[in-house]
Parts: C-alpha cells; sequence; structure tokens
C-alpha cells in the first residue's frame, strides 16, 4: 500500500487548495523548528514536503487521486502520450523556501495567506501558482567615450507580447530599451528591465538584465578609475627626455614634458587625466604611462666613447645627477661635429 499523502497532511481528500496551503504551513512550521532535535522530524519534514509538491499540483494530484502513490511514481499510459514517473526531489528545504520565500523556522507565515502569489486559471478550470522566469542576461559592451561622458543607450530586443484583452495570445514584437549610462560606470554592472521578457499568461514576464563590460580602446586601458597608455620612446628619449603628446578621450591635446631618466618599469603619473570617477563626477582618475624602450641596433665607437666617459664622470660624482652630465657631454659632443664654416660666429 502506497504512501497516503492525505494523512500525511492531516486533511479530507476533498480539501480545498487553500486547505492544502494552511495544512503545509502549519505541519511545516512545527517539523522545521524541530529538525535539530531528532532524526525522525527530519523524515516527516520530508514526507510533508512530499505531500504538498504532490497535492498542489492539480495534475499531480489528479492521477494519485486515480491511481494512488504506486502509480504515480510509477508512471501512466494514456491514449495519446505516456505521463512520466513522478520523483520528487528529496530536499524538503526547496519546497518550504519556495513556499515561505525563505528557509527561516519563524518567517511569518501568515503572509503567504494575506499575500498570495498570483495564480493562473488553465483551461480545465484549475488553477497554477505564476511564477516569474527566469531572468535574461545580456552583454553591454560600451566604447571607453561612452563611459567617460554618459548618456542613453538604446537596445532593441524581441519578446513575445499580448495581443488581446484576455491576455491569451502572443506574438513576436520589437521594443527598444533606452539604457542609462552614467559616467565612469564600471565593468560588471548590472542594469535590470523589471519584467520586460515573453508574456506568458501562466508566468510572470522574466527581468532582462544588462552587464556592462568595457569593448578594448586602441590607445588607453582602463585600470579601475585610470587610464593606462604605452609609448614608445627611444633610448636617448629615455636618457635625455622627450615630450608626450596624448590625445584624451575628451578630445583635447596634453603635452607631458619627461625629464626623469626612463628605466625599465618606470611610470609617469598625471593626476586627473584618467577615467571620470562614477561617485565623484566630474573628478577624473590618473593617466598612467608606461614606457616601451627601443635600443640602437649598433652605435659607432665615438658615441660609445662618450657614453663611456659620461658614465664614468657620473660614477666619480657619487652617480648624482648622471643624467645630467650625460646630457651635457652629448651636447659637447654634437657641437664638436658641426662643420666650422656653420658654427656661428663669436659673440
Amino acid at each position: 500500500m502506497g504512501i497516503d499523502y492525505y494523512g500525511i497532511l492531516q486533511i479530507p481528500k476533498h480539501s480545498n487548495d487553500l486547505d492544502i496551503k494552511k495544512a503545509y504551513r502549519n505541519l511545516a512550521l512545527e517539523f522545521n523548528k524541530g529538525l535539530l532535535e531528532n532524526k525522525e522530524a527530519q523524515q516527516v519534514f520530508t514526507l510533508i514536503g512530499e505531500a504538498y509538491d504532490v497535492l498542489s499540483c492539480p495534475q499531480k494530484r489528479a492521477i494519485f487521486d486515480q491511481y494512488g502513490e504506486e502509480g504515480l511514481k510509477r508512471g501512466i499510459p494514456t491514449v495519446d502520450k505516456y505521463i512520466p514517473a513522478y520523483h520528487y526531489h528529496g530536499d524538503p528545504m526547496i519546497t518550504y523556501k519556495d513556499f515561505f520565500g525563505t528557509t527561516s523556522p519563524y518567517a511569518d507565515l501568515l503572509d503567504f495567506l494575506k499575500n498570495p502569489p498570483l495564480l493562473y486559471k488553465m483551461a480545465d478550470g484549475n488553477q497554477c501558482i505564476r511564477k516569474k522566469q527566469e531572468p535574461i542576461k545580456h552583454p553591454l559592451q560600451l566604447t571607453l567615450h561612452e563611459i567617460f561622458f554618459g548618456g542613453v543607450k538604446k537596445m532593441k530586443i524581441q519578446r513575445l507580447a499580448f495581443t488581446n484583452a484576455e491576455k491569451s495570445c502572443t506574438e513576436i514584437k520589437e521594443k527598444i530599451l533606452n539604457i542609462s549610462i552614467k559616467p565612469g560606470i564600471r565593468p560588471n554592472t548590472e542594469i535590470i528591465f523589471p519584467e520586460e521578457g515573453d508574456q506568458n499568461p501562466a508566468q510572470i514576464p522574466a527581468d532582462v538584465i544588462f552587464i556592462t563590460e568595457d569593448r578594448p580602446h586602441e590607445t588607453f586601458v582602463r585600470d579601475g578609475d585610470n587610464l593606462i597608455i604605452e609609448v614608445d620612446v627611444t633610448l636617448e628619449e629615455a636618457l635625455l627626455g622627450t615630450t608626450v603628446t596624448v590625445n584624451t578621450i575628451d578630445h583635447r591635446t596634453i603635452r607631458i614634458p619627461i625629464t626623469d631618466v626612463v628605466y625599465p618599469g618606470y611610470e609617469k603619473i598625471v593626476e586627473g587625466e584618467g577615467m571620470v570617477i562614477l561617485e565623484q563626477y566630474p573628478n577624473k582618475g590618473d593617466l598612467i604611462i608606461r614606457f616601451n624602450i627601443n635600443f640602437p641596433t649598433y652605435l659607432p665607437k665615438n658615441s660609445k666613447d662618450v657614453l663611456r666617459k659620461g658614465f664614468h664622470l657620473a660614477r666619480l660624482g657619487g652617480g648624482a645627477g648622471q643624467h645630467e652630465v650625460i646630457n651635457k657631454l652629448v651636447l659637447a659632443d654634437k657641437i664638436l661635429r658641426v662643420d666650422p664654416d656653420e658654427r656661428l660666429p663669436p659673440m
């Protein structure tokens, strides 16, 4: 003889949907609080969850009423199709959470009756709970220009929408969603459009969620609120200094003098020239300049002698101002290489 689900919930066979919910509510609260006390309570709690899972579904309940627990779990062949066997998932806390919205045994259980879920009336006259569909997530790639200035981005979606007042027929329609982009918006930000998914009389439409991503830029790489740029310099520029010209995202041209010796790993930080800070608009992060040093493939002996002399003098001076000494020596060497006829007359 199979399990009597009505007996487990302690209700008569003619009980309506609300009677089933009341019975499950009272028993689930009682045995959930006693789970930590004994194993028998855990077994009973699992049977209570299974009984509610069957009797709260009109189709499962109808099969159970006609064929009992054994027929329900064996599967029923019909003229048109085969009704597959029923198997309870075995975790009563899942059933409990679906019912109360929480796993706490001290939840406000009466709230379920005061604010019942939306019901859908099926063709056979029975009712089932309208559950919300799983959210639909889309990546949203943004250029650094769009992130810097912000604005509104329009996205076209297709979804099933009701075509009649009775909300029984649907067809595919297009809709334009206006996505508000805040200046400085960060990657992996979720922008949610509630219930913009497919409309269905038996389900609540899903939320449509756009998740932001930074699109690669040809010049800059974003690092939090900072912008990173890589610049190629020659060995001469690395030692003697240079000026880096940067075309910013907001259409300005800035020139940054590099007076330090550029060594591997050296970075030049320009404050306030990075990405807009989301929480501190219009303040901006920093611009970080990194350098790739291109070494010459050949140096004449005279050039090597000049550099060797410069490094030697710098070492004699304790290393202080090394690059300045080299600058002066290279400049002197260049002057000496000028043709005497091209030199300026003495003052």
